[in-house]
């Protein structure tokens, strides 16, 4: 058996699994890839899949409507199992392998930006968190991490995506954009970082400022003038203006202010400031 696929899904069910895997599979059941799209990896990377006949289907029929090139797909049979086994790749346990990524920014904050800048971790706060990669990437290294969204779907999988990795993270139910201070029951300087991905809502910006401590550091990754070319967002509430997020913290040492590019050709903000 030769696996050319980095990224492989088994998606039979999570007990069968830990019986036996492929080495360096994700556990994702068929049943339940719609709910846990958010642990997969980029549409551009090719996946592996494999399992019994009905969820091999099910699995494949539904990767592949969602834009997924399925590379590789394997039937689980006795011959499968004992040919991983001759060949050192056969698994057992409960250990699944992450396939999914960190926005880049926030990886690259983590492994370069920390370490150059002795930024030891602490509380942390993700704003707008959706299904949670990047905090639970965070808490994975060391921040207490809480994430706020209104959608408590969004917060169940941030919940179980923190599990999955073994780690703890905290959820806020919160809608923002009340006009009401959302974080009044915070103390000044509680959060010794603030990121915030593909979500702007200009009336927080003060706000963060309070609830940053001294030194603290603020991510700002996010939809720039420009992106309207390519899709959404469209209206210029939702767009930065180039240069906005260093004028609105001018104040603050700013570590990066650069622009990068999504697969898409969207442009996104690359902000880092040190309050």
């Amino acid at each position: 058996m030769t696996i050319n696929a980095k990224a492989i899904v088994d998606c039979r069910n999570a007990t069968v699994f830990q019986a036996g895997h492929c080495l360096g599979a994700a556990s994702i059941p068929a049943a339940e890839l719609a709910q846990r799209m958010h642990e997969l990896p980029k549409t551009s990377e090719p996946l592996g899949v494999y399992g019994d006949e009905q969820s091999l289907d099910t699995a494949v029929k539904f990767l592949t409507e969602k834009g997924y090139q399925v590379c590789q797909q394997w039937l689980w049979t006795p011959a499968l199992l004992e040919c991983l086994r001759a060949q050192g790749q056969l698994a057992t346990g409960t250990h699944s392998q992450r396939l999914w990524q960190p926005a880049p920014l926030v990886a690259s904050f983590v492994t370069e930006w920390m370490p150059a800048h002795g930024i030891i971790p602490s509380n942390g706060l993700d704003i707008g968190c959706g299904a949670g990669r990047d905090l639970v990437y965070l808490a994975m290294h060391g921040w207490a991490m809480t994430g706020i969204d209104y959608i408590p779907a969004a917060l169940q999988r941030v919940q179980q995506l923190a599990a999955s990795q073994h780690c703890t993270v905290t959820t806020w139910e919160c809608d923002l954009e009340t006009g009401q201070n959302p974080f009044a029951t915070i103390a000044d300087g509680h959060f010794g970082l603030v990121c915030v991905a593909r979500y702007l809502h200009r009336p927080l910006f003060p706000w963060l400022k309070r609830i940053i401590k001294p030194g603290g550091i603020l991510i700002y990754q996010t939809f720039m003038q420009g992106a309207e070319q390519f899709g959404s967002p469209r209206n210029p509430k939702f767009l930065l203006k180039p240069g906005e997020l260093a004028a609105e913290f001018a104040n603050a040492n700013i570590l990066l202010d650069d622009i990068e590019y999504l697969d898409d050709g969207r442009p996104v903000s690359a902000f880092i400031c040190q309050l």
